[in-house]
């Protein structure tokens, strides 16, 4: 039987999604119910690791149980949410072919970052604070260089891994408390988004050109000042297959 999931969490308190035996995760909590839900094997796959910190309003992953489930699998979202943490929502379970997978079935990933100005103290683990938020006229051009496909290792924490990503979109928009980032592309680098985050900011107060920016990212050279924005306001927002 293989199991596909849609999870909304809030990763404040997790070291992200990907199990890790001394630190608190996403995946985690979610095997620990079912090794009390199923008698004999099962596996459980993401669709990608987020990092410490990040959110997921739809986060996608499937589980292949290989003995009993104990209970229907109509009745299984509800079982689960109630012994699962607060911060973690099944949103549904529904059966899937043996041959979807998480993460190789998918095609593409939509995150958000967001940002605003106006401090509040209720959002201070959801958005990012700056003194400048992004202008979306401005950035929507500023930042296209970045769509097509091209080497991220720029914009990545680990410049060991392959770094070729083919981006689709990146839009800049407003929302009620400021302004969102829309990224979406077939596949992210580890801190990839926040770095997008990060540029946005530095092009917005002036401290880097677009110029600059784009002659940099093209030679495959860091671009000077940048660092990964705040885990905190970013959101995996949609998984498509």
């Amino acid at each position: 039987m293989n199991l596909k999931l849609v999870i909304a969490f809030d990763g404040t308190d997790f070291y992200g999604w990907q199990y890790q035996p001394d630190r608190r995760s996403v995946s985690g909590e979610i095997m620990g119910v079912f090794s009390r839900l199923v008698d004999g094997d099962f596996k459980l796959i993401g669709c990608g690791r987020t990092d410490a910190g990040v959110h997921a309003v739809n986060y996608v992953a499937n589980v292949k149980v290989f003995g009993r489930l104990r209970v229907p699998v109509g009745s299984l979202s509800h079982k689960l949410n109630r012994m699962l943490p607060e911060e973690v929502f099944v949103k549904s379970v529904e059966p899937v072919s043996e041959s979807f997978h998480a993460r190789f079935s998918a095609r593409y990933k939509v995150y958000r970052y967001l940002f605003s100005s106006d401090y509040d103290p209720l959002l201070r683990r959801r958005v990012w604070f700056v003194k400048s938020p992004p202008s979306p006229q401005i950035l929507n051009r500023q930042m296209e260089f970045l769509i097509g496909e091209h080497d991220f290792k720029v914009l990545s924490a680990d410049e060991r891994e392959n770094g070729v990503c083919r981006l689709y979109d990146i839009t800049f928009g407003r929302w009620e408390r400021g302004v969102f980032m829309d990224v979406k592309g077939n596949r992210f680098l580890r801190k990839m988004v926040r770095f997008m985050a990060s540029l946005s900011v530095l092009l917005s107060e002036g401290r880097v050109s677009p110029e600059e920016a784009r002659a940099s990212f093209l030679k495959g050279e860091r671009i000077k000042g940048l660092s990964p924005a705040p885990p905190w306001g970013l959101y995996l927002l949609e998984v498509g297959y």
